[in-house]
């Protein structure tokens, strides 16, 4: 098995190895060791910093500045991202990164991204005027268990309150904010290690990593072959036309220039995705 015996390092400090590293050393044989980077330099949740591109180019540069700090060649790093439901925007939607670089001697850097999305999430915020208010927010959003943040107002915040797990600190700062100004933003921390419901999400994502790390080029035997891009023309249920639902997915090496098409288990589409069923 590729990389058994290794050990990988995981930049955080948000404890992503408590579910990262145990799925990895079971199914890949990889040792999980932590690089502690502040990866709060590189984007905040919590909006007092933005992060500086897109989550894949995020992972990149977490990834490198792990490495600045220790030069391994196995190096992992995770990324979330919170908001609404693309296609169902009252839902809040939660998507996970997880990605493996991996740095060999002679050789392009290999890089592997886990991902996953779900609906179950805690994501939430709401602006409240009474401890009252405050506290029925929290009870919804699976307070202690999970913690809270406290705003003086949504955007561009000059306090902030982060880590927020018993109620005793909860209706103290309630209760200073209430006093300033009469209310306060409230809204659920989703980091990793104040939110047990998004480190599953990060399970995930990690599932979906290792599963890419197993799956093998048939030509050269690298990791990380896998779907690469789908074919739509997927035959309409009742007209027989094709429509846009993926009727096969092209596999790729991560490596080489080998591919090869597989068609999907589905025979049709459902007619609500036919342009001349439902037109």
């Amino acid at each position: 098995m590729h990389w058994k015996g290794r050990v990988a390092y995981l930049a955080t400090l948000h404890r992503k190895e408590q579910v990262i590293g145990p799925l990895l050393a079971h199914h890949l044989g990889i040792q999980v060791q932590v690089i502690p980077l502040d990866t709060d330099q590189l984007g905040t949740f919590s909006r007092e910093r933005p992060r500086p591109g897109d989550p894949i180019h995020t992972l990149r540069l977490k990834i490198e500045r792990a490495r600045q700090a220790h030069p391994a060649s196995l190096v992992l790093a995770s990324e979330g991202s919170f908001g609404p439901h693309p296609q169902i925007p009252w839902i809040p939607w939660n998507q996970e990164w997880v990605m493996l670089r991996v740095f060999e001697p002679g050789a392009e850097p290999l890089e592997l991204v886990g991902y996953a999305e779900s609906t179950q999430t805690n994501f939430s915020h709401r602006w409240v005027q009474s401890w009252a208010e405050a506290l029925d927010f929290a009870q919804r959003a699976g307070f202690p268990q999970h913690a809270l943040i406290a705003l003086d107002r949504p955007e561009k915040p000059q306090v902030i309150h982060k880590g927020i797990q018993d109620e005793a600190t909860l209706k103290q700062v309630v209760g200073e904010l209430l006093a300033r100004q009469g209310g306060l933003h409230l809204e659920t921390d989703m980091r990793a290690l104040y939110n047990p419901t998004r480190l599953q999400v990060i399970a995930a994502a990690t599932q979906n990593l290792i599963a890419k790390a197993q799956s093998l080029c048939p030509a050269c035997g690298t990791p990380g072959y896998w779907q690469i891009r789908s074919v739509s023309g997927l035959p309409c249920g009742q007209c027989g036309a094709p429509t846009p639902v993926a009727k096969a997915w092209v596999y790729g090496c991560a490596r080489c220039s080998h591919t090869h098409t597989e068609p999907v288990a589905e025979p049709w589409a459902d007619p609500a995705q036919c342009a001349f069923c439902n037109p």
